[in-house]
């Protein structure tokens, strides 16, 4: 595969460190692109459709009540993470953030001077979210929440008790709230994804919500995502920051990313590829039920359920190595490339952050290989 996902190490290497599927797009997208080019679309684009498209999206489907002029496109969800922090924070103040936590949350703060306030997750609770602990990390420097919801690494799908009360003391703290939801479509067991801006409109006067495409269609290539935010001044303010770092101010909305991303989004965004999220999610499914049930027997590795994404966050703590030495021994052990746990804050150490999506054939390979050197350290 061409991707840098099979690209990164040597070619028996089977590749689980990045959050990037095997699943080729629908054939749908893939033509959209392909008429693209025939009709000459390369130049600089002018879509307006689907930033209509991605307003109706995240009112029918989020819930949450945007017009055009509430959306900006980006280059992905980590723009929107940098957007908010410099929306919201001076140097020297602070973001809440769940530890662990994608570590693209911290390399924002950190590119924009914004000091991080960690609250703990902890897998003997499942992940759950903890009012007492989000409460009692507020100090009068913070100025912002993020939320990634589903949760990357732990693979949580929050409650809506879980977001109402992060609401709750978002509204009572006067803070801005950024929820990375590029995972809504992947959720297993019935479950469903719930935008924090939807629960009232005191929260969503509060939160910038990031969406894409990468994770559902397979197309991180495309780098297209957006942003919503129903308060005026706020998508005002973010779209002006973006100006003055990539876009043009006569087409703020429309400029973060090229045509053939947003010719495949005006897909992606439709009705005609719900078949394909269909079917991934399902097989998806059963992809997670073979990770967890061979995670779970290998000794001395603990593993939480996991309630969306396709990202597993086994604890392989007892075998007395860091996640580095880790994610080292099993890549030149076992020949498989996961991800260090330790990227996603303290609470990540001992852990390693392994990708799930792809066949079953090659998972079970790896899980293979896995259990084996595991064995060989235990031996």
């Amino acid at each position: 595969m061409p991707a840098r996902k099979w690209r990164e190490y040597d070619d028996d290497v089977i590749p689980l460190w990045i959050a990037d599927h095997d699943f080729s797009p629908p054939i749908e997208v893939k033509q959209a692109i392909i008429d693209a080019l025939e009709v000459g679309d390369t130049g600089y684009p002018k879509n307006p459709e689907v930033v209509q498209l991605m307003a109706k999206k995240a009112t029918e489907v989020n819930r949450i009540l945007a017009s055009a002029g509430d959306v900006y496109v980006t280059q992905g969800i980590q723009p929107v993470i940098w957007l908010a922090c410099k929306f919201a924070c001076k140097p020297g103040d602070e973001a809440l953030v769940t530890n662990p936590m994608y570590y693209a949350f911290s390399e924002s703060a950190r590119a924009t001077e914004t000091k991080m306030r960690y609250v703990p997750l902890n897998m003997e609770e499942m992940y759950k979210f903890d009012y007492e602990r989000f409460k009692e990390a507020i100090t009068p420097r913070t100025k912002l929440i993020f939320i990634c919801n589903p949760h990357n690494p732990t693979g949580r799908v929050m409650t809506r008790e879980e977001l109402r009360f992060i609401a709750d003391i978002a509204v009572d703290n006067k803070l801005t709230v950024m929820s990375d939801e590029v995972w809504e479509d992947i959720v297993f067991d019935g479950r469903r994804h719930i935008s924090i801006a939807s629960l009232n409109p005191e929260i969503a006067d509060r939160t910038i919500t990031a969406f894409g495409f990468s994770k559902t269609f397979g197309v991180a290539g495309l780098q297209i995502g957006y942003a919503v935010a129903t308060n005026k001044m706020m998508m005002r303010k973010i779209k002006s920051i973006g100006i003055r770092v990539t876009d043009d101010p006569n087409e703020p909305a429309l400029r973060g990313t090229g045509s053939l991303g947003l010719a495949a989004a005006k897909v992606m965004l439709s009705g005609r590829v719900n078949y394909y999220v269909q079917r991934v999610v399902a097989y998806l499914e059963e992809v997670r039920d073979l990770a967890y049930e061979r995670l779970s027997r290998i000794p001395l590795v603990k593993i939480a359920p996991l309630e969306g994404t396709y990202i597993t966050f086994p604890d392989l703590s007892a075998y007395k190595m860091s996640s580095n030495q880790l994610t080292e021994y099993l890549l030149n052990s076992a020949r498989v490339a996961v991800e260090s746990g330790a990227a996603c804050g303290s609470a990540g150490e001992g852990h390693v952050r392994v990708s799930i999506g792809t066949s079953k054939d090659i998972l079970a390979e790896a899980l293979d290989r896995v259990e084996l050197a595991l064995k060989n350290v235990r031996d």
